[in-house]
């Protein structure tokens, strides 16, 4: 998640908001339908609404096994996230650190996964767990174990798998962070007779707290939200409240109770991020900035109030510390890397066989798994039906968050931070919390189960990347190139022809392949939106990992991955080309 600044106009008195702002008009609209009404909604429905009532809310606090499911929702995301937090440190610190060799290959072993659908990471580790999984056959092979140890449909299974998906999610925020640390504070501690460890632990440390907190939040709020994972690897003793208000919602349709318990989740939610801004603006947290530099000055001012004390701090440390190697960390994250890449490579490896059923290693290779899914009429049908719907959502997501990015980079209006606040926050709340509200209003409409529907939620969904994409977009334009253009004689709407739109249009393109991509993995929206309507691919494969775990699945989840790569790919290439 890289870091995005908003630059508003210098002050002046044209009167806000300026024309640029209005732009913001048709996305707010737009988010406000779809997003506060319905949550607003959700909200009422749980009280009863039009008969106003606790019961809802006493019935869980009154009952042992809503009790149970909060608190297995508490105790897995606390560990998912510790957890993540661990593992992705030393891969963010090499990042920041490493050559360039190194350093792209970290970046590739963290963006791959993370621009990887969840359902199909989640079925990489049902193949690698299962009892007649990877895992278990390689520890039989080697004689490490004489009976497959059951390490699926139990809680150690849901927190490895979490901890894989979200690991990307907690080191982008820390890389971020990181990679703006001023690295001449760390030889300056080091000429001062400051140990690597020291060094590291008194200036480092301190100035990447931002990105750590962040982090962390952004994980436990989404592992608070989790669905996909805890569903389909979890066991009986490790419901989730999201598990809990899908089985409300969808299966006995008590639509009041199932409200409530998202009402008990969104506050959650809510009461984590009042937190988390008591230590800065939420919008930082999501890789938004203000355009101001105090806070990098506060950095600085933390760095040369640490550096002044790193001569005693250092000695201090090194009477009980370790000396820091040089080549320990790379070490670590380049293994802690090829451990974010080996499930989804795994996977691809097995989609190649030429057995009917899961064998490592392979008895041989065959492509029969791929001409399977090419010529079975379900599966082209779900796959057509996925792309009429991330088409629709794609476009209205891309125009809308295109203008909205315009409005808030070149825009002046009151209530910046509001407008912020509500462009970003469908990224925020878990996405069960947002497809149930959103559920609950197309059905008044008449429009649940209808691909339209499924595009609308899907859309927005993606506002928010196309928004951050494009504004950083909008950040790096050289401001020389419209004043050359003024200066020649062009009017506002000739500059903005002729030079703007030419430079952002590889932003938009970029945007647009990512709200696809966002709208064409989605499982979520649809089990509420479209659920016995409406099958799309990622629907498929998950009726198809929870029936009968195919091979054919194996060959779907890789080419969803290669999907994903190219997307990256053509994102990369475009980026290159406007820097050209």
């Amino acid at each position: 998640m890289s870091s995005i600044a908003i630059n508003g106009p210098a002050k002046s008195s044209r009167p806000w908001p300026t024309r640029w702002a209005w732009l913001l008009l048709p996305g707010s609209i737009f988010l406000v339908v779809l997003f506060v009404v319905p949550l607003t909604g959700l909200v009422l429905l749980s009280f009863g609404m039009p008969n106003w009532t606790l019961t809802n809310f006493v019935r869980i606090g009154d009952s042992p096994v809503y009790l149970v499911v909060l608190r297995n929702t508490l105790e897995i995301s606390l560990s998912v996230t510790a957890l993540a937090f661990v593992l992705s440190y030393p891969i963010a610190y090499a990042l920041t650190t490493a050559g360039t060799a190194l350093r792209t290959f970290l970046l590739i072993a963290v963006v791959l996964p993370y621009f990887t659908s969840t359902l199909a990471r989640t079925f990489a580790w049902i193949v690698l767990l299962g009892r007649n999984g990877v895992v278990n056959q390689f520890l039989l092979e080697l004689g490490w174990v004489s009976q497959p140890v059951t390490m699926l449909y139990n809680r150690f299974g849901v927190i490895l798998g979490m901890t894989h998906i979200v690991m990307p999610m907690m080191i982008l925020p820390m890389y971020t962070v990181m990679s703006s640390i001023d690295q001449k504070l760390m030889r300056a501690a080091r000429a001062n007779g400051a140990s690597p460890l020291s060094a590291f632990l008194t200036i480092f440390l301190p100035l990447s707290l931002p990105g750590l907190i962040a982090g962390v939040l952004l994980v436990f709020i989404y592992c608070l939200g989790f669905y996909i994972t805890p569903a389909l690897m979890g066991g009986l003793s490790d419901v989730m409240i999201t598990m809990a208000i899908s089985s409300q919602i969808l299966e006995q349709l008590n639509w009041n109770f199932g409200a409530a318990l998202s009402v008990v989740l969104l506050a959650s939610v809510l009461g984590v991020l009042w937190i988390g801004s008591r230590f800065f603006p939420i919008e930082q947290l999501l890789g938004f900035s203000d355009g101001k530099s105090g806070s990098t000055r506060a950095r600085r001012q933390v760095g040369a109030q640490l550096l002044m004390r790193i001569g005693s701090a250092a000695n201090a440390l090194d009477r009980w510390l370790p000396s820091m190697g040089g080549r320990s960390v790379p070490i670590l994250a380049s293994f802690l890397a090829v451990l974010l890449l080996l499930p989804v490579l795994i996977v691809a490896y097995l989609s190649f066989s030429a057995s009917s059923y899961f064998v490592f290693p392979l008895p041989g290779y065959s492509l029969r798994n791929y001409e399977a899914y090419i010529f079975d009429t379900l599966w082209v049908r779900a796959t057509f039906t996925s792309i009429r719907i991330a088409l629709m959502a794609a476009g209205m997501a891309t125009a809308l968050g295109g203008m909205m990015a315009f409005g808030l980079s070149r825009g002046g209006m009151p209530g910046r931070g509001a407008m912020v606040g509500l462009v970003l926050s469908p990224i925020i709340m878990p996405t069960v919390i947002v497809a149930v509200a959103t559920y609950f209003l197309l059905a008044r409409l008449g429009l649940q189960g209808t691909e339209f529907g499924l595009a609308l939620g899907h859309a927005v969904h993606a506002i928010p990347y196309v928004v951050v994409i494009v504004v950083a977009n909008l950040r790096d334009l050289n401001p020389s190139y419209e004043r050359a253009a003024r200066s020649l004689g062009a009017g506002s709407w000739a500059t903005f022809r002729t030079i703007v739109a030419p430079l952002v249009r590889p932003a938009l393109i970029v945007a647009g392949f990512f709200a696809f991509l966002a709208s064409f993995d989605d499982v979520v929206y649809v089990l509420f939106l479209g659920i016995g309507k409406i099958t799309t691919l990622p629907m498929r494969m998950w009726e198809g990992i929870r029936q009968d775990i195919s091979p054919t699945i194996a060959a779907v989840a890789t080419l969803q991955m290669l999907f994903a790569t190219i997307v990256i790919v053509v994102g990369t290439l475009l980026r290159r080309q406007k820097n050209a």
